[in-house]
C-alpha cells in the first residue's frame, strides 16, 4: 500500500473552537496517523495514510467544520517522511509560541444545541445553570483582555476551575478542551436580582438584592408579567425588555428612551414562534438559529398587519407600538443560557429588546454604572458576575435582498472581529487603520491581507461613544499586536473620527489619508467581493457624503480603479439647495421645498407646506445667491437620494418630522411595497419622479401604488445610467452601496432592471451598505496609496 506524509497549514478561527479535537475525530474516522497542534498563525498538522484516505481527511475536515471556526486559508503540500517510524495513531501536541505572532478571535456566539440540552437534562451538573457554555458557543470576544487567547488573559480569570471543569478543560475528547469560558455551578459566576437604588441615593448603590439562580429569575419574570421593564446584562452589554403583549409597557419603554418611533426588536422563544408572525424562508430560519443568532428583518404575516390594522385589543395595540408604520419586525431568539431561562414558562413568550443604553449613548457593559445610567428606564436588574471587557451589541441583518441572501445593517455579536481577506494587489503592505464614519461607526485594521473589523460601536455624537470607539481600537491593536502605520479617515472636517485621527496621527508621528466618503463606500463593496485592481462601475447611493466639490452628495455613478487616487465621478440627480442642516433632515418638507424650487416643480397644497415656517423658508429660497454661486446664502448644494427619499415621504403625508435617522425612508418603503397594483414610472429622471408623484399620478391612486411608482422610477433611472457607464466601459458586472442600499424592494427593482440587460449587479452581503462598512473601504484606499 502507497503511503505518503502530507503537511496542512489552517489559518482562520482555528483555536479556542475546539478545532485540534476535531482533527483528531476526522483523522481518526480516515485512518491517518499522525499529529495535529497549534502555532501563532494557525493550526498545523502532519498527516500520513494513503493518497485516497488523505484526500478523504481534508475533505471531511474542511468539510464539517466545528461551529465557530472559519478557516481563510489550507495549505497542503507533500513532504518527505520525518526520521524515524510513522506514528502509531493520531496525537495532539502542546502549542508552538513565537513573539510577535497573532492568531485571530472569535466572535461572541449563542450557546449551542449540546449545551441547551445539558441545561434542560435534570441529571446533568450544569442543569439550569445561566453560564453553561464550550468550545462551541459563548462569549469571546467581549471577554478577552490579552493574547494569547487562554483563560488567564480573560474576564474569567477570577473564576478558578473547579476539578471537574479542570478534567474536561484537559481532555482532547472531550467537548470543553481548552475552551476558556467554561464554568459550572461550583466555580462560575453567579446570577442576581436588583431592584434599582432609590432616587436621591448614592449613585450607583443597589437597592433590594435577591441571590440565586431560580430566585433571580423568578423575581425577573414577576417583573415582566405585572408590566415592568428589565435590565438585562448578557453576553455584550445590558439590554432593557418588557412583555410585548402590554401596550402601556411598551408606550412607558418609549417614553423613558425618548424612542417614539424608532423599531424595537422581538425576542420570541423559538422558530415557531419567528414563523408565528413574520414571513421566514428556509434559510432565513436557518439563520436565525446559526451560532450568530442576529436580529433579523423580516416581514409581517398578513394577519398580523391586518390585527395591527384593526389594533382593538391590547395584544394588537402592543403589536402596532413595535415597528410603527413598517411591515417588518426585528427578530430574534434568544442566545444566552440567561435568555433561555428567562423565557421557560410561565414567560414563554415574545419579549420587546432594545440597547440597554441612554439615547445616543454605547451600550451598557459594567454593571456598576449601569446602576446609575439605567436605573431612570428600567424596574429592576438582572446581574451578573462575568466581566464584559468589549461591549459588543447586536447584529441586525435585512431579509430578502437579492437573490434571496440578507442584507447586512449592523455587522457585530456572532460576525465582529471576523477578518474580511483584502484582494489581490491589496494583500500585503503596512498597517493600515480606517476610522470609519460619523454614524454606525466601525473600524477597520489591514495586517498582511486582513481587514479586522470591529464590532459596531454606534453614532459618534456622544463623548462615551467617543470612548468607547478609542477603547475598541486600543483592543484591536493589543489583540493584533500591531501599530498603524498609516491611519485613514473620511474627507468632512467636522467628523468626530476625523478629529481623532488627526490627534492620534500628531501624536505617534503617523501619516494620514483623508478620502472621500463615497468611494470609501464603492472599495468597502469591491473588497468584500475580491475585486482588485479591475475596473469597476458603482452607484453609490446615500443620505450625506461629504463631496471634494464642499457640496453634498449621495446619488453618484464612481469608475473606479483602486490603483488610481480617486475616481471619477457622474452624478445622477441635478443639484438642489439644503438650507438648514441637520434641521432640513429631521423636518423634511425643507427638503421638498428645496427640490420642487430647484427642478421647477410646483409644491403640493400639504398643510405642513402652509405653516409660518415654510413661508420663510421659501424667502430664504428667493434670495438672490452671492456673486459666482448658484444658492442662496447659508445653503450648500446636495445630490442626495436619501433626502429626495425623505421629501417623497413628505409628499406622501408619511411624516413631517423625523424621530430617527432614516424614518421617512423607511415609511416609504413600507408604504411601496404595500401597493397591490404595480404600475411602471414613466419617469426619465428622478426629478421627473418627484413631479409624476406630485401631479402626474391621478388624485385617486392609493398611497402606496404611488410610493412603488416612485421608488420604481428611481430604481429604472439609476439602472440606465449604470447600464450606458457599463458599456462604454466594456463591464458586465457593476455595483451598489450607500445607506438606500439597505433598501430591499429598490435594490430589487435594481436588479430586476438591469438583469434585463445582461447586467450583473453587485450587493453588500459581508459588510453594511450604510456607514458600517466605511473602514472596509478606507483601508483599501490606505493600501493602494501606499503602493
Amino acid at each position: 500500500m502507497c503511503r505518503e506524509v502530507r503537511e496542512l497549514r489552517l489559518r482562520g478561527v482555528v483555536q479556542g473552537v475546539g478545532f485540534r479535537p476535531h482533527v483528531a475525530r476526522i483523522a481518526r474516522r480516515h485512518g491517518i496517523r499522525g499529529t495535529c497542534l497549534n502555532d501563532d498563525t494557525g493550526v498545523q498538522i502532519l498527516a500520513w495514510g494513503t493518497p485516497a484516505q488523505l484526500d478523504a481527511f481534508r475533505r471531511d475536515l474542511l468539510g464539517e467544520l466545528p461551529p465557530l471556526a472559519h478557516v481563510l486559508s489550507a495549505d497542503e503540500h507533500p513532504i518527505a517522511p520525518p526520521p524515524g517510524p510513522a506514528p502509531e495513531g493520531f496525537r495532539i501536541l502542546a502549542s508552538a509560541h513565537a513573539p510577535g505572532q497573532r492568531t485571530l478571535i472569535p466572535p461572541d456566539v449563542a450557546t449551542c444545541p449540546e449545551c441547551l440540552a445539558e441545561m434542560r437534562d435534570p441529571t446533568n451538573r450544569r442543569y439550569r445553570y445561566p453560564f453553561t457554555t464550550c468550545t462551541h458557543c459563548g462569549p469571546r470576544l467581549s471577554i478577552i483582555e490579552a493574547l494569547p487567547y487562554d483563560r488567564p488573559n480573560t474576564t474569567l480569570r477570577v473564576f478558578p476551575l473547579c476539578p471537574s471543569c479542570q478534567r474536561e478543560y484537559t481532555d482532547p475528547e472531550d467537548r470543553r478542551y481548552h475552551a476558556q469560558p467554561i464554568s459550572c455551578p461550583d466555580c462560575g459566576p453567579r446570577l442576581w436580582f436588583e431592584a434599582p437604588g432609590e432616587p436621591g441615593g448614592e449613585p450607583g448603590e443597589p437597592g433590594g438584592v435577591i441571590e440565586g439562580t431560580e430566585p433571580a429569575l423568578a423575581a425577573a419574570r414577576r417583573l415582566l408579567e405585572d408590566g415592568g421593564i428589565l435590565a438585562l446584562k448578557g453576553l455584550g452589554g445590558f439590554h432593557l425588555l418588557c412583555d410585548a403583549a402590554r401596550p402601556e409597557a411598551i408606550a412607558r419603554l418609549r417614553r423613558l428612551k425618548r424612542r417614539p418611533d424608532k423599531p424595537l426588536a422581538l425576542m420570541v422563544p423559538d422558530v415557531e414562534g419567528a414563523r408565528a408572525l413574520t414571513q421566514l424562508s428556509e434559510a432565513d430560519a436557518q439563520l436565525l438559529i446559526s451560532p450568530a443568532h442576529p436580529i433579523l428583518l423580516a416581514p409581517l404575516r398578513p394577519e398580523v398587519l391586518e390585527r395591527i390594522a384593526g389594533a382593538t385589543t391590547g395584544k394588537a395595540q402592543a403589536a402596532a407600538q413595535i415597528a410603527p408604520g413598517l411591515r417588518e419586525w426585528g427578530i430574534m431568539l434568544p442566545y444566552t443560557p440567561i435568555h433561555h431561562l428567562l423565557l421557560d414558562p410561565p414567560l414563554d413568550r415574545p419579549l420587546v429588546v432594545t440597547s440597554g443604553n441612554p439615547g445616543g449613548e454605547p451600550i451598557e457593559f459594567d454593571e456598576q454604572r449601569a446602576r446609575t445610567s439605567l436605573r431612570p428606564f428600567c424596574d429592576g436588574f438582572l446581574l451578573h458576575d462575568r466581566g464584559i471587557h468589549l461591549p459588543v451589541e447586536d447584529s441586525v441583518l435585512r431579509a430578502g435582498g437579492p437573490g434571496g441572501q440578507p442584507i447586512p445593517v449592523r455587522r457585530a455579536r456572532g460576525y465582529a472581529p471576523l477578518p474580511v481577506p483584502l484582494p489581490e494587489p491589496w494583500d500585503s503592505g503596512p498597517v493600515v487603520l480606517g476610522v470609519g464614519g460619523e454614524l454606525k461607526n466601525t473600524c477597520a485594521l489591514a495586517i498582511d491581507d486582513l481587514a479586522h473589523l470591529s464590532s459596531h460601536h454606534g453614532d459618534m455624537g456622544s463623548l462615551r461613544t467617543q470612548e468607547s470607539f478609542e477603547r475598541s481600537v486600543r483592543v484591536y491593536e493589543q489583540l493584533r499586536g500591531e501599530r498603524p502605520e498609516l491611519l485613514v479617515c473620511d474627507l468632512h472636517p467636522g467628523y468626530a473620527t476625523t478629529t481623532w485621527a488627526e490627534r492620534y496621527c500628531a501624536e505617534h508621528d503617523v501619516p494620514l489619508l483623508r478620502v472621500q466618503h463615497h468611494l470609501a463606500h464603492a472599495l468597502s463593496l469591491l473588497a468584500e467581493h475580491g475585486r482588485g485592481e479591475e475596473p469597476a462601475v458603482v452607484a453609490v447611493l446615500d443620505g450625506t457624503g461629504y463631496g471634494t466639490d464642499g457640496a453634498i452628495w449621495g446619488a453618484e455613478l464612481l469608475r473606479v480603479e483602486p490603483s488610481r487616487r480617486g475616481c471619477e465621478r457622474q452624478p445622477l440627480i441635478p443639484e438642489f439647495p439644503l438650507l438648514g442642516g441637520d434641521r432640513a433632515i429631521r423636518q423634511p418638507w425643507r427638503l421638498l421645498l428645496a427640490q420642487c424650487r430647484a427642478w421647477g416643480i410646483e409644491p403640493p397644497p400639504l398643510d405642513v407646506l402652509r405653516r409660518p415656517e415654510a413661508e420663510l423658508l421659501r424667502a430664504q429660497l428667493d434670495a438672490p445667491p452671492r456673486v459666482g454661486q448658484r444658492w442662496p446664502p447659508g445653503a450648500v448644494a446636495c445630490t442626495s437620494l436619501g433626502r429626495v427619499l425623505d421629501a417623497a415621504a413628505v409628499a406622501l403625508g408619511l411624516v413631517d418630522e423625523q424621530t430617527f435617522e432614516g424614518q421617512a425612508p423607511m415609511l416609504l418603503e413600507a408604504q411601496a411595497a404595500a401597493a397591490r397594483e404595480r404600475r411602471p414610472s414613466r419617469a426619465r429622471s428622478i426629478p421627473d419622479a418627484l413631479r409624476e408623484l406630485l401631479h402626474e399620478q391621478p388624485p385617486s391612486t392609493p398611497a402606496p401604488e404611488r410610493a412603488w411608482t416612485f421608488l420604481h422610477g428611481i430604481a429604472a433611472h439609476c439602472a440606465r445610467e449604470l447600464e450606458e457607464a457599463a458599456r462604454r466601459a466594456g463591464l458586465r458586472v457593476v455595483g451598489v452601496s450607500g445607506g438606500c442600499a439597505v433598501n430591499v424592494l429598490f435594490i430589487g427593482l435594481l436588479g430586476e432592471v438591469l438583469g434585463r440587460h445582461g447586467i450583473e449587479l453587485l450587493t453588500h452581503r459581508v459588510v453594511p451598505p450604510n456607514d458600517g462598512g466605511l473602514s472596509l473601504g478606507q483601508v483599501l484606499a490606505g493600501r493602494a496609496a501606499l503602493r
